[in-house]
């Protein structure tokens, strides 16, 4: 008889819940899109949302979810089975309620490997979001003119390395009365064995020196800099290695507007002749600064970033 199966919700930066569903479905769960993340339900479901989620910001076990009349019992078998090993969080809407535990004990998109963040950091989460929606596995070459830290390139780098986000993180669930330590070492030792040499090149660059050597720190710190070393270039003026592939840029937006954002968009539009075969992502602020690149994006998705709301457009160039 195998391990039980376990119900959890994974919030995720909102837009993303099917990218996020997805995610879990490829993780051997079964998965579906709700406002805010996802639910899934499978053995081990805990653990490898903890473990190899890369879309994910929290995941919590379901212990019940139902009519309000059932929840004053399901918190004393909650209870009963936990003690004070984590508060329980309660949710009611209408006439029913959820019993939630905290698995994950601390955001998930901390991923480890920052050095410092820059004015205006995007979520390691969220960009691994925007390479998964544009469909990136890191069998094609990847491409990031205006890096700044590097979350982009980074995340990219982990994703074609094939390298759980968690394996070296412990998690709230692992304290939890009754855990199976041997089992999860072994999901631990299972996904590690996952991990693989990057099979196309990854390039990261930007215009400004300081953002490319916290780039460089954060690449080592995050272990892939023998795949990853950003250069100082403009990004008009880069040369992309040979494609087709995934190019994605987080141009200045909302706080970042006094970097000329303009300016910024009319760099990448010079670099799109460069990037013939190749699918574009960037992330756009509500201001219609896309104009600069002179053409529609064939999907536009609406996301927050640091609370700000912006889209991400996918273009086939």
């Amino acid at each position: 008889m195998g391990p039980p199966r376990q119900r959890l919700f994974a919030a995720c930066a909102p837009g993303l819940e099917p990218v996020l569903a997805g995610e879990l479905s490829r993780l051997g769960l079964a998965a579906r899109p709700v406002p805010g993340g996802a639910e899934a339900e499978g053995e081990d479901a805990v653990a490898l949302a903890c473990l190899a989620s890369r879309v994910a910001d929290a995941v919590s076990l379901r212990l019940y979810q139902g009519p309000s009349s059932g929840l004053q019992a399901a918190r004393r078998e909650a209870w009963r089975r936990f003690g004070e090993a984590a508060p329980l969080a309660v949710r009611r809407a209408g006439g029913a309620s959820t019993l939630s535990l905290d698995a994950a004990g601390a955001p998930l998109f901390r991923r480890g490997w920052r050095a410092r963040v820059g004015a205006a950091p995007l979520r390691e989460s969220l960009a691994a979001g925007v390479l998964l929606f544009c469909g990136y596995d890191g069998s094609t070459p990847f491409l990031d003119p205006m890096c700044g830290s590097g979350t982009l390139a980074i995340e990219a780098a982990l994703i074609a390395a094939r390298r759980a986000p968690g394996l070296h993180r412990r998690f709230a669930f692992e304290g939890w009365p009754g855990h199976d330590a041997a089992r999860t070492a072994h999901l631990r030792a299972r996904l590690a064995a996952e991990a693989r040499e990057p099979p196309a090149p990854i390039h990261a660059s930007d215009r400004n020196g300081g953002a490319v050597r916290l780039a460089a720190r954060n690449a080592e710190a995050a272990g892939i800099s023998a795949w990853l070393r950003p250069a100082r270039a403009e990004a008009g003026a880069v040369i992309p290695p040979p494609g087709p592939g995934l190019c994605a840029a987080n141009p200045p937006y909302g706080r970042r507007l006094g970097d000329d954002a303009e300016g910024a968009w009319r760099a990448l539009a010079a670099l799109l002749p460069r990037l013939a075969g190749w699918t574009l992502a960037v992330l756009a602020p509500e201001r219609r600064l896309e104009e600069v690149l002179g053409r529609r994006p064939e999907e536009s998705l609406p996301l927050r970033n640091g609370g700000l709301r912006c889209r991400l457009l996918r273009y086939q160039l």
